[in-house]
């Protein structure tokens, strides 16, 4: 919007964003993600995405610059958007506080769409892999207050997940079988990419 702060800190910096400020991580010389975090909460911004959360602290403080009025973006490598809340519960992330700063998760994969030329048989538009290119396939939880203390009071798993589907999450595999129904990839694909259940 031109008038917000964002600040990002990366590792590394893959495309330069024009409004801006990038901050790559160098472990070398000893500016890691927590570090790099810190730092960039004494310029007050906005905005603020985080690479990556990998570890306690980062987690602690992306959660607090959250909790103090700044809008907070990162990644988890995690399967799912309920693996992420297991990351932090393993990172010792206090779920009270977690769930207090927490908005939503989403969860993406890529899946390989059939090529158009071919329709999966193989050709040399595609290499005679029978695959040319790839589409999005995404997994979206937005919290409320119930999936909130479901969360906080960590709920097993199973009803976290009832819970959010009774809300219109769709898994991701609901969304890669989808485009199986509709032609456009391989059930081997979706397998590859992703977990059943």
């Amino acid at each position: 919007d031109g008038a917000s702060k964002i600040i990002t800190i990366e590792d590394p910096v893959e495309y330069q964003v024009p409004g801006v400020l990038q901050i790559p991580v160098n472990e070398r010389k000893g500016l890691t993600f927590a570090l790099g975090l810190r730092s960039i909460l004494r310029h007050d911004p906005d905005k603020i995405m985080v690479g990556e959360i990998r570890d306690p602290e980062t987690a602690q403080i992306a959660v607090q610059a959250a909790l103090t009025g700044h809008l907070v973006f990162s990644t988890v490598h995690a399967n799912n958007v309920f693996d992420v809340l297991g990351r932090f519960e393993h990172m010792a992330v206090d779920p009270y506080t977690f769930v207090s700063a927490l908005n939503g998760i989403v969860a993406q994969r890529l899946v390989r769409v059939f090529c158009t030329h071919c329709h999966g048989k193989g050709c040399t538009e595609c290499r005679g892999t029978g695959f040319k290119g790839r589409r999005a396939i995404g997994e979206c939880l937005l919290l409320d207050d119930e999936l909130r203390e479901l969360i906080a009071t960590r709920a097993p798993v199973r009803v976290i997940k009832e819970a959010a589907r009774a809300r219109g999450t769709r898994l991701l595999r609901e969304s890669a079988q989808d485009m199986v129904r509709l032609g456009l990839t391989s059930q081997a694909e979706i397998d590859r990419i992703t977990f059943a259940g």
